[in-house]
């Protein structure tokens, strides 16, 4: 097993083809692996423990992933 990435709170990781193709990246946090997002613009996936919107932004000739973390206001329940 691979521990790269224990005691991380968030962690993204990208999937791809052997053609070298990115297809998705999956996305861990609070420490818990949350989803899998597509390879394309605008893609996103909200956290049910923090609300924090973890977004895909496809530009010219590379991509960003952003995470959005909400006010504390607007933050959801926390589930331990």
């Amino acid at each position: 097993m691979n521990y790269q990435n224990k005691g991380k709170i968030n962690d993204y990781r990208v999937n791809f083809q052997s053609s070298g193709k990115i297809i998705s990246v999956e996305v861990t946090c609070c420490g818990r692996h949350i989803g899998e997002i597509r390879f394309k613009d605008g893609e996103n996936k909200k956290c049910p423990y923090c609300g924090t919107v973890h977004s895909l932004k496809l530009q010219h000739n590379h991509f960003h992933i952003r995470p959005n973390k909400p006010e504390a206001s607007e933050a959801g329940p926390v589930i331990a």
